[in-house]
């Protein structure tokens, strides 16, 4: 069994982090898929069907006489545009708390029965009990994105105008993900505020904070290079098939309608992928949060002190 709290250096981080899959991701992604394969299913029909359309109504204009096609399109359409677009809102954002809060619970049920031997039954009693704070803290952080966050990024994209903001934005954003990932571990393994989370993530964050963003800059460019393979397969099917249909003098209509197919898959693809891929992400997070907090609490020690004059078995 990986125990989770242990005192960790840079690469331990990331080898611990596949080490956890390794060891134990068949019991993870099964109830991952269990608990959000119903809502991801729900995510990616009706992605398909929004951006099926949308490439439709893309590909369409081109040729056309009219030269607001799309303008007008949107403006007789307005209201089911408008309905539609909340409601995919409203399903993304809903999937999306479900999905960052799951490998958090299940890094507490891990460390709680030492190892996987929990169910999903498990897992959806701990979600439930926990919904609440889940929920504000993504109402806290929708807030903080609204505000200070908007800020930060003016100041980053003004700092891109000189050498100096390009290595601003490479350790920020990875510093900024790494802080709200551990504020959302503080803030649902202990008693405690939003505010009071976001100052101990804060403070864990700083106290080693190269080795942290290092390990995060790692994750995310692992995350986005598999990523680009999948998506890639789609997009160059339908690049190919689009030119060889023009070599071949078939239709343009025949060409566009195939590769906005292909588009469609990419995007659903995308979509996919960004979410299950993600889990690395977080999870990683969480090996940073329990190392950090045994290198403060000395958690090991006084469990190693506890069974000193236990008898084994």
């Amino acid at each position: 069994m990986l125990h989770l709290f242990k005192k960790r250096t840079f690469s331990e981080y990331i080898g611990d982090t596949f080490a956890f899959f390794k060891e134990n991701g068949k019991h993870f992604f099964k109830h991952y898929f269990i608990i959000n394969g119903g809502l991801l299913l729900l995510l990616l029909v009706l992605s398909y069907f929004i951006f099926k359309v949308y490439f439709e109504v893309l590909f369409s204009s081109i040729g056309t006489n009219a030269p607001n096609f799309l303008e007008d399109y949107f403006n007789n359409n307005i209201a089911l545009i408008i309905g539609v677009f909340l409601f995919f809102l409203i399903v993304i954002l809903f999937v999306s708390l479900v999905n960052y809060a799951f490998p958090i619970i299940y890094l507490q049920l891990y460390e709680k029965h030492k190892g996987c031997n929990f169910e999903t039954l498990d897992l959806i009693k701990a979600m439930k009990a926990k919904i609440g704070k889940i929920i504000l803290f993504f109402l806290a952080l929708v807030g903080l994105s609204l505000t200070a966050g908007l800020l930060l990024m003016a100041i980053v994209f003004a700092l891109f105008f000189v050498i100096i903001g390009i290595p601003i934005a490479i350790i920020g954003i990875p510093a900024l993900m790494a802080w709200v990932q551990l504020s959302f571990y503080e803030y649902l393994n202990e008693d405690m505020g939003i505010l009071e989370a976001y100052g101990r993530g804060f403070d864990k964050l700083k106290q080693q904070f190269w080795p942290i963003v290092g390990s995060t800059i790692i994750m995310y460019i692992i995350i986005q290079t598999i990523a680009t393979v999948f998506i890639a397969i789609p997009y160059i099917i339908g690049v190919i098939d689009m030119v060889t249909n023009i070599e071949n003098q078939q239709t343009d209509a025949d060409a566009l309608s195939f590769f906005s197919i292909m588009m469609v898959v990419v995007v659903c693809i995308s979509i996919l992928v960004s979410y299950i891929l993600n889990n690395i992400m977080i999870i990683n997070g969480g090996i940073i949060y329990y190392s950090l907090r045994d290198q403060n609490e000395n958690i090991t020690t006084l469990s190693d002190i506890d069974q000193i004059g236990t008898p084994s078995e």
